[in-house]
């Protein structure tokens, strides 16, 4: 084979891994959204994250869990029951698909976390409530506080949380069929970042937290 040629395979070959590495980085590198094109795709970001007091819930094993939870981690936060019929499982699949395809994509996970909190401690234990997270994927956390625990922490965080009517039976849930449905984002120093909001689309889903949490 002459020189030439060997030169020209070379110059093809290194002209390919080049095309496959800008194709690859394409893939894998986010694309940074503007506030109002994160709204669109359904994330409103506050202009100033958001303080929110400290709490104590409880988890299955037994620990109270305060704000510190939070430290260092980009967390998704959603609340719901165990006992919900349909928008508790849609938005935890959410976060379960979002958790595979971030895994699935090589992004690092150490510093990001989903956390369920249940509306309903009345039935929901710390136990119950985590089996139910764990069921969507074994890393995600489920949590317990008591009831005005739960609405304090809810309140400040704009989700709407209706006390149950007085003398129900247990299996009363109409006062949790309208909760809110939003997932929260608190960032790495504990504040409330901002909220996806329904009707959820996977693929916008993805496109806007990777957009959010991922260092500029």
């Amino acid at each position: 084979m002459s020189k030439n040629i060997k030169i020209s395979l070379t110059l093809i070959v290194l002209f390919i891994v080049a095309v496959l590495s800008l194709f690859i980085n394409k893939l894998t590198t986010p694309r940074y959204l503007s506030p109002n094109e994160l709204l669109v795709n359904g994330y409103y970001q506050f202009p100033n994250p958001k303080e929110f007091s400290n709490f104590q819930l409880s988890s299955s094993n037994g620990l109270l869990l305060n704000k510190n939870v939070f430290s260092k981690k980009w967390t998704l936060v959603y609340f719901g029951f165990t006992r919900c019929p349909a928008e508790c499982p849609v938005a935890m699949s959410l976060m379960k698909n979002l958790y595979s395809t971030l895994a699935s994509k090589g992004f690092d996970l150490s510093d990001k976390q989903f956390i369920l909190i249940t509306i309903d401690p009345e039935n929901d234990s710390a136990n119950d409530v985590d089996k139910y997270a764990k069921a969507f994927n074994n890393s995600f956390l489920g949590i317990r506080g008591e009831r005005p625990m739960l609405l304090s922490l809810a309140t400040q965080l704009n989700v709407m949380v209706i006390e149950p009517p007085k003398n129900t039976y247990s299996n009363h849930i109409s006062h949790l069929e309208n909760h809110s449905n939003n997932i929260l984002l608190i960032n790495p120093e504990g504040k409330y970042a901002g909220f996806f909001r329904p009707p959820f689309d996977e693929e916008k889903f993805f496109l806007t937290y990777q957009s959010v949490v991922t260092p500029r």
